[in-house]
C-alpha cells in the first residue's frame, strides 16, 4: 500500500466526521420561518420552521380570558404560560389539547414561553374578553 493510499484511508473518516459535525451544527441552529405577531392583546405564531425559544408578555387583568389555539404538526413545540408570581398556568405540546381557554385570576404581567425543535405548527393566543 502506498503512502498516498494510507493518507486517503486515514483522511476519509476524518472528513466524513467533520461533514457530519457541520451538518448537525447547521441543522440545530436557532431560527424562525413563518409569521410572528406580538400585540398587547395577542400573540400569534404561524410556524413553518422553528428552532429555539421565543417569549412574549401580556399585561392582563383579573377576569380576563385567553382563547388559545395550539397545534404541533412536526417536531417538538412546547408552550408555557406563567403568572406574575412565576407559577405555571399552562404547559403543553399542542398535541393533546389544541383549542382551550385560560381564565386569569390575578392582574399583572404574564409571560408566554415557546420552545421549539425542528417544529412546524401554530400558536394563537388572543385576549377574548375583558371583564370589569
Amino acid at each position: 500500500m502506498t503512502q498516498k493510499s494510507k493518507a486517503v484511508i486515514i483522511a476519509l473518516p476524518l472528513l466524513i466526521l467533520a461533514g457530519v459535525a457541520v451538518f448537525l451544527f447547521c441543522y440545530n441552529q436557532e431560527g424562525f420561518t413563518g409569521s410572528r405577531v406580538k400585540n398587547p392583546d395577542s400573540y400569534l405564531l404561524d410556524i413553518e420552521k422553528m428552532n429555539g425559544t421565543d417569549l412574549h408578555t401580556l399585561e392582563l387583568r383579573e377576569g380576563d380570558i385567553l382563547q388559545i389555539q395550539f397545534e404541533t404538526w412536526k417536531g417538538e413545540l412546547y408552550m408555557e404560560i406563567k403568572a406574575p408570581d412565576g407559577t405555571s398556568l399552562y404547559r403543553g405540546n399542542g398535541k393533546e389539547t389544541t383549542d382551550f381557554s385560560v381564565n386569569i385570576q390575578e392582574s399583572g404581567v404574564y409571560t408566554i414561553i415557546v420552545e421549539a425543535r425542528h417544529a412546524k405548527g401554530t400558536i394563537h393566543i388572543q385576549l377574548e374578553e375583558k371583564r370589569t
